[in-house]
């Protein structure tokens, strides 16, 4: 179990390492939004790079941080029923969930995102728009990104694995305050 955890460990330092950095896309969005409109507005002159860009850097937000959203026990939860069990029965929740849903989209979603973007690779895809960005790299993150959410859902069964055989202590109950 202590090589398990050190690998779920492992991938948590290498989630929460992207999910930083990718908070720094968070304020290069808004700063390109806000340059974008005030172009748009004050001299007339608008950038169909700067719009794709903004587009990009949101999937890209959205694509890196929910490994780290996952890790933190940070995604919504509305079940009325999980809030009422124990937390060694939120944990046996947490962990199907993970095996029959998480896991299995996410590598589904990896497998044909990666033959989307080699197809945009080879075709060298870029916007039809004149002046706008090449789609490819972005159509790399979406394999990367789930890759990584899969990953970080292993991490989590280790550790749900881990907190019911005694090697880690039980979460706190979540209460709905997600």
């Amino acid at each position: 179990m202590a090589l398990l955890l050190s690998f779920s460990r492992l991938i948590d330092r290498l989630n929460c390492s992207i999910g930083h950095f990718t908070r720094w896309l968070v304020l290069g969005s808004v700063l390109l939004s806000a340059l974008s409109a005030t172009l748009r507005y004050m001299l007339d002159w608008g950038s169909n790079a700067m719009i794709e860009g903004q587009w990009f850097m949101f999937g890209l937000i959205f694509l890196f941080y929910a490994p780290l959203t996952l890790q933190e026990r940070g995604h919504v939860r509305v079940d009325i029923l999980y809030n009422r069990l124990s937390p060694r029965a939120q944990v046996l929740v947490e962990m199907l969930g993970a095996l029959l849903f998480l896991l299995p989209v996410s590598l589904l979603i990896v497998i044909n995102a990666w033959d989307y973007f080699l197809i945009a690779f080879h075709q060298n895809e870029a916007s039809v728009n004149p002046g706008g960005l090449i789609w490819w790299p972005m159509k790399l993150a979406i394999p990367l990104g789930f890759g990584l959410l899969a990953l970080q859902g292993v991490a989590e069964l280790i550790k749900g694995a881990a907190a019911l055989t005694g090697h880690l202590p039980l979460p706190q109950a979540t209460n709905g305050a997600h």
